[in-house]
């Protein structure tokens, strides 16, 4: 009896396979997919685990094209049909189940208001019809990047590659002249020349981005994973190159070294598996070398293809896509709510089971029919308009039906953005008003989406830097709707404005911030003609950190050059009645990093405590510490200011360390003030509201001296 008939019930019995059937392909995928599943548990058990995706995209090139040249359809369009027919019942219904269920439980535990939240729906979506890879390529490694650990779709970037890929490969199989009666030997001697021409540019592909540095790029797109699956491919034409059931594949090696080589090989392949990631290009190359050899050498029969034959492998191969499918999702979803350790792996693995276990019941269904509803196993239009329905309650999830199914106490949702700044009704946001350190410097600047649109009568103050400038967004916000002003913003990761030079680490000289001169001259050009008469400019940047290990003759040249860039750029604002102020070092926590959402660091009814993150706990440096620390470059700064016309200084360290603490923290209470060492979270940024507003005002009402200098209040 198949085993899965004796796990999953009886109604599951697929039909009779073919005699071209391999069964110990379905248990190569049990070794795929467990492989994944250890890695995706815990990298340190398994730290290659990760190539079993590699493994599998071979084995889809293998199974494909098997499938493809075993046609021999009557015309094209018939060939196609029947094709995309049986990719479509093997895959869809289980996939938009998958994704309408999963996206239901995200939206009732992560707050619509995290940052994580929109990214995830979105890939879900994308998934949906085949192209997550390239919205997770979109989405990138940025300077805030989405840490895709909590990202419950995240695993269906390998499906986009292969549902691609189907796109592809039948038209190549029909430009090659196979796929229909008549089709000879010739036409297979064009698909191994195509083969052949198609892996090599894919590969070349691959090994260039790689080299250039650009992994993101060869991990996600299907150009540059071509190679692997056009690998199966070959596979197949060696192994059963007439297209038939007939083994062709036994010249290549006498038949008792067959068991050897193949024994060696998969050895070879747990090794890779134990290697770290950091040699991932090597080890993607070995894998898909290694399991092409495999699917040449294994037989049903030979040692290691009769362990690959055990009904628990086959068991397990043959529900792998379904494993695959739900795995991820419920690893992340623990990770949002119970926590994921030692304590929640046993619930977490009998979940995964028995949702591998019901996905695969509806997989079963759609692919080959019911006997009580015969129309199941047929395409038609169901399946698109499946797809799109989830689409829609997606879409819904992200619009109309927005925190609807929230579950958790709403009171916390506000303030615990990390990336995702806003002020709302307005289009001062990330998006417009952010940009990494490699980003081009855009010609068609437009700098009136980054600034609210109020009363014209309202002073503006612009707030200009590097990602600290861009964490205010929030204190923005509040004194647009509550202070009276207008408010803009310009930020660019890792670059100060004005530009000066060297800084610590001669990071100045490094190409990832080669243009930020270039970036901090536009930004101010445009500035310029915007300014009106009481307006401000508020410099804040990570000026502790760009001075920070400068000693001698380097630390002088850079607060000479500091000075220079501070004073011509406030006789430009004299002249047009606006004045300067430059925001003094705020508390640091070295080595201070929340590895993941904010959101787990609150407590909900189905967040415990004991699930945080160790790195929610407070972070303490003593107060005093801090103040000495900072002393050199406030003496400094305070110098700028008092013999500069028209600047000032806001010290904002008070707000966040209190007079009298002995320690600064990155928590007030039990809310955190620090998504890392030196970024505010939005309850840390509107903390500086009170004192921000206190310093305006007495500005506002200060009479300038004789010599034109901004009598600030103590601060």
């Amino acid at each position: 009896m198949n085993p899965l008939v004796r796990l999953f019930g009886s109604g599951l019995r697929p039909p009779q396979r073919s005699r071209a059937y391999r069964p110990e392909i379905d248990g190569l995928r049990a070794v795929a997919v467990i492989a994944v599943l250890i890695n995706h548990l815990d990298p340190r058990w398994l730290p290659g685990g990760f190539l079993g995706v590699d493994i599998f995209f071979v084995i889809s090139g293998y199974v494909v094209t098997s499938s493809l040249l075993a046609r021999r359809d009557g015309s094209r369009w018939q060939f196609l049909r029947r094709f995309y027919g049986r990719r479509i019942r093997r895959l869809m219904p289980a996939l938009v189940v998958n994704i309408a269920i999963v996206s239901a439980l995200f939206s009732m535990v992560v707050s619509p208001l995290d940052d994580f939240f929109a990214p995830v729906m979105r890939t879900g979506t994308a998934a949906l019809f085949g192209v997550s890879n390239l919205y997770l390529l979109r989405q990138g490694s940025n300077y805030f990047a989405t840490d895709n650990h909590f990202n419950a779709f995240m695993h269906t970037w390998s499906l986009g590659v292969e549902e691609q890929f189907y796109l592809v490969w039948p038209a190549v199989l029909l430009l090659c002249g196979l796929g229909l009666a008549g089709a000879g030997a010739a036409g297979l001697r064009r698909l191994k020349i195509a083969s052949l021409l198609l892996l090599a540019l894919s590969l070349a592909l691959f090994l260039g981005l790689s080299f250039r540095g650009d992994s993101e790029r060869a991990f996600f797109l299907t150009t540059a994973r071509f190679w692997e699956l056009t690998a199966g491919c070959g596979a197949y034409l060696l192994h059963r190159g007439s297209g038939s059931a007939r083994d062709l594949g036994n010249w290549l090696t006498l038949p008792r070294w067959r068991q050897p080589l193949s024994l060696l090989a998969a050895l070879a392949v747990l090794a890779l598996l134990v290697l770290p990631e950091a040699w991932r290009m090597g080890t993607t190359l070995g894998i898909t070398a290694l399991t092409a050899a495999l699917l040449i050498l294994l037989g049903p029969t030979t040692g290691l293809g009769r362990w690959l034959c055990h009904p628990i492998s086959l068991a397990i191969g043959m529900v792998s896509y379904s494993l695959y499918l739900w795995h991820w999702p419920v690893i992340v979803l623990a990770r949002w709510t119970v926590g994921f350790n030692g304590l929640t792996l046993l619930p977490v693995l009998v979940v995964i089971t028995l949702c591998t276990a019901l996905s695969y019941r509806l997989e079963c269904r759609f692919r080959y029919g019911h006997p009580a509803i015969p129309c199941l196993g047929r395409s038609g239009l169901a399946y698109p308009a499946m797809t799109v329905l989830a689409a829609v309650f997606s879409v819904g999830l992200q619009g109309p039906l927005l925190g609807r199914l929230f579950i958790g106490d709403r009171s916390h949702a506000v303030g615990q953005s990390v990336n995702n700044k806003r002020i709302v009704a307005t289009t001062v946001d990330t998006t417009h008003c952010f940009q990494e350190p490699t980003d081009p410097v855009p010609g068609n600047h437009r700098p009136e989406l980054c600034r609210t649109q109020g009363e014209r009568l309202r002073p503006t103050v612009h707030f200009a830097g590097d990602s600290l400038s861009h964490m205010l967004i929030p204190l923005g916000g509040k004194m647009f709707t509550d202070g009276g002003y207008n408010v803009a913003f310009s930020a660019r990761g890792g670059c100060p404005v004005p530009f000066f030079s060297p800084w610590s680490d001669d990071r100045d000289r490094s190409v990832r911030y080669r243009l930020c001169k270039p970036f901090a001259d536009r930004e101010l050009d445009a500035l310029m003609p915007l300014l009106s008469a009481g307006d401000l400019l508020i410099l804040i940047s990570n000026l502790a950190g760009y001075f920070d290990k400068l000693e001698g003759p380097q630390r002088l040249q850079a607060q000479t050059n500091y000075t220079l860039a501070i004073r011509a750029l406030a006789g430009s604002l004299r002249q047009r009645g606006a004045g300067l102020i430059i925001v003094a070092p705020m508390p640091s926590f070295p080595d201070k990093k929340v590895s993941g959402p904010l959101a787990l660091c609150q407590r909900e009814w189905f967040r415990p405590a004991w699930a945080m993150v160790p790195e929610c706990r407070p972070k303490l440096v003593p107060r005093q510490e801090q103040l000495e620390h900072f002393l050199p470059l406030d003496r400094f700064l305070k110098q700028l200011v008092e013999t500069t016309p028209g600047t000032a200084l806001f010290r904002p360290f008070d707000s966040l360390c209190p007079p009298g603490s002995s320690f600064c923290s990155t928590h007030r209470g039990d809310d955190l003030l620090y998504s890392d060492g030196i970024h505010l979270t939005n309850h840390g940024a509107l903390l500086l509201y009170p004192r921000l507003m206190a310093f305006l005002k007495g500005l506002a009402v200060s009479k300038s001296t004789p010599e034109g200098h901004v009598q600030p209040p103590p601060s």
